[in-house]
């Protein structure tokens, strides 16, 4: 339950990634005790490793009217590098008392964290203090009804069922939807729609181009609705609900859990990727380093990860090989039943932390 007093037991602190906040939220919603959230303002200096900003305040301030004082919480919620800073700054003012909880990477020593909370994608060395999930933290959808917005109703009358919803992202480093890689997406979703029948709806993103959703509206021959995104009402949430089975692609791994809690069949679509040098050159280390843990290579991987000098680049593809190990992708309700483990575990092991002093 949010709170605005500063007594809270739980800080979470907001940066600048609304899908983190959006998560860490979540978290915070479902712990179900008063927790304070704090917006974050950073500067250039947030630029800088975590290692040497240290417990400082010289990349960050608080955005809230309420200042960052005593009575300190018991536990702090951050994702992100630029946080890292701010966190620790608040446990050294606690005296040491307060628990540090992190999402997704930190970019920083493991050790520095009681719990960090993450998934196959950021490739974390498994340690007594790293909670790795399959899925990112995020609420199921809701069980009340989300009508179509209005100027779709008339339409939806006419796109036969079943429905098979392609949710369109876009680049996201190393991830890149060229020409190319959106006439592969149309052939996938016209597929779908041959093999299980009915029709397709296409929904862009913000990241999406414009020329990728031009070439995917002109390759796709079934029967099919093609939405751009920022033009007119969104059908988003209704079309979650109401969609019979889904193709998403690999570049957000919060957009592919949404689809995966329906509980629907998921054909996951891979963008292709265009590293840059730092993303082949530590993906690389880190494919050798899994192949021969025991060597230099292996053995200074995991060292430099643990210092937090190094930090595994996102791959998406570690992400999807663990679902399907876990046969999250076949519609047999499988995924949500996974998302309730995961969360119910996440959740046992930070209200632990909370009630346990340092």
């Amino acid at each position: 339950m949010k709170s605005v007093d500063a007594s809270a037991p739980l800080w979470v602190l907001l940066g600048t990634r609304h899908g983190d906040n959006q998560q860490l939220l979540a978290i915070a919603d479902a712990l179900g005790i008063p927790y304070r959230a704090v917006p974050l303002r950073f500067n250039a200096a947030a630029g800088l490793p975590p290692a040497l900003l240290g417990a400082s305040r010289l990349a960050w301030k608080c955005k809230g009217e309420v200042p960052l004082a005593a009575p300190w919480p018991r536990a702090v919620l951050a994702s992100g590098r630029k946080c890292v800073s701010a966190a620790r700054w608040i446990r050294e003012q606690s005296g040491g008392q307060t628990r540090l909880i992190h999402v997704n990477r930190p970019w920083a020593p493991l050790a520095w964290f009681d719990l960090v909370i993450t998934t196959p994608q950021y490739a974390v060395p498994p340690r007594a203090n790293v909670l790795i999930n399959r899925l990112p933290f995020l609420l199921p959808p809701t069980p009340v009804a989300v009508p179509l917005p209005a100027s779709f109703q008339a339409l939806a009358q006419t796109m036969p069922r079943p429905w098979t919803l392609a949710m369109v992202g876009g680049d996201s480093r190393p991830f890149v939807l060229d020409d190319a890689a959106a006439a592969k997406l149309a052939d996938t979703v016209n597929a779908q729609v041959r093999t299980h029948g009915g029709s397709a709806w296409v929904l862009g993103s913000p990241r999406t181009p414009e020329s990728a959703m031009g070439v995917i509206e002109r390759a796709l021959d079934v029967p099919s609705q093609l939405v751009r995104w920022g033009q007119g009402e969104n059908p988003y949430q209704a079309l979650r609900q109401t969609a019979d089975r889904f193709v998403v692609t690999m570049d957000s791994a919060s957009m592919l859990t949404e689809a995966l809690l329906s509980g629907c069949p998921v054909v996951p679509f891979d963008l292709p990727v265009r590293p840059d040098w730092r993303w082949r050159l530590t993906a690389s280390w880190r494919e050798t380093a899994a192949r021969t843990p025991g060597s230099i290579i292996g053995r200074s991987f995991e060292m430099l990860q643990d210092l937090g000098l190094l930090s595994s680049v996102r791959d998406l593809g570690l992400m999807r090989r663990s679902l399907e190990e876990a046969g999250a992708f076949d519609g047999t309700g499988s995924a949500p039943a996974l998302a309730l483990q995961e969360r119910e575990n996440t959740l046992a092991r930070i209200a632990a932390l909370i009630a346990t002093p340092r």
